[in-house]
């Protein structure tokens, strides 16, 4: 259904309606020639009726909509067969006004097809009907303007109001877009402000000290320099590896001489339990190792390895892997 229109009022609205027709057709009952074909019919209405209003997901449904037809039809035979043929019927015909209520509400409901075939459908039957009474064809194809003209309006309404609920669309599709380019654009400036702050924190005394100009550098400068820079590193390429723990000890690691790298290749984040296990290792690995080298990699995902864990110590002719399996591919 078109979303601009209120559901509950199509609902109350069509109801409405139906009540106003079977209590018309009721009322008029003594100009039929039989009072049992408009009861049917008014039994058969009130059944498509049920079916035009049955709440569901957007286009009604193609079974509702047939048998919406065949109700039409039903209708359209049954109250027929008994209207008079010499003079008006008045409201004694409610079953056309019937009719263009049931394919409106169809229109609307998407089955823009289908209802204009059940007009085309109501107009054959009507001035089929209408040629053997007083009224000819030509009065015959006069009583089928309502439904006709309600059916246009309804049409147009409809494509109206459905490049309404597109533009509407559109223009919400692009403020949550806006609104996720705004918010990316926020993290990414958090996150670069946080990552210069740290990087002056740990940086900026070092910088300082070299930026002196009477200052001469020793060896424990440079030495420290290239602590800080290997720590860089390690949060840059290390990233879901570089814990706080693991940054701590590879410093302790690298004052004894081992290198250390730090690799993430997965672009992922670890389990909280996986990654505290991981991290743990890898600082008992750093602080047991006197010499030699240490590599710790994340591995990309969709294998059954998660992380490894190689050292091989300048005593050992085999180096030591330790594996940690990756829980999300089993």
């Amino acid at each position: 259904m078109v979303q601009a229109i209120s559901i509950r009022f199509m609902i109350v609205l069509c109801c409405a309606f139906a009540v106003l027709h079977v209590v018309l057709g009721i009322a008029n009952l003594d100009m039929v020639a039989s009072i049992w074909p408009p009861i049917i019919a008014m039994l058969v209405y009130l059944g498509a009726v049920v079916l035009a209003l049955w709440p569901g997901p957007g286009r009604l449904n193609s079974p509702s909509a047939f048998l919406i037809l065949l109700a039409v039809v039903l209708m359209t035979l049954l109250v027929n067969s008994v209207l008079p043929l010499d003079t008006w019927p008045g409201y004694a015909s409610w079953h056309m006004a019937a009719t263009y209520t049931l394919l409106v509400v169809m229109n609307l409901r998407r089955r823009v097809a289908l209802s204009w075939c059940g007009a085309a459908v109501s107009l054959v039957l009507t001035t089929w009907w209408a040629s053997e009474t007083y009224l000819g064809i030509v009065g015959g194809l006069m009583l089928n303007v309502a439904t006709v003209g309600w059916l246009t309006i309804a049409t147009l309404i409809g494509r109206l109001l459905g490049a309404n609920d597109r533009q509407v669309a559109e223009y919400s599709a692009d403020a949550l877009a806006a609104a996720d380019w705004y918010a990316t654009e926020r993290a990414m400036n958090v996150s670069r402000t946080q990552w210069i702050q740290h990087v002056q924190e740990i940086a900026g005394p070092a910088l300082a000290r070299i930026a002196e100009r009477d200052r001469q550098l020793s060896a424990n400068d440079r030495k420290e320099f290239l602590l800080i820079e290997a720590q860089f590193r390690d949060e840059i390429r290390g990233r879901v590896l570089a814990t706080e723990e693991v940054l701590e000890a590879a410093r302790r690691a690298r004052e004894r001489g081992v290198t250390v790298r730090l690799l993430d290749d997965r672009r992922q984040e670890l389990a909280p339990r996986l990654l505290a296990a991981v991290s743990e290792r890898v600082v008992s690995i750093l602080n047991q190792a006197p010499g030699g080298t240490v590599t710790a990699r994340a591995r990309p995902e969709g294998g059954a390895t998660a992380v490894t864990i190689l050292s091989l110590d300048n005593d050992q002719a085999v180096p030591t892997l330790v594996e940690f399996p990756d829980t999300r591919a089993r």
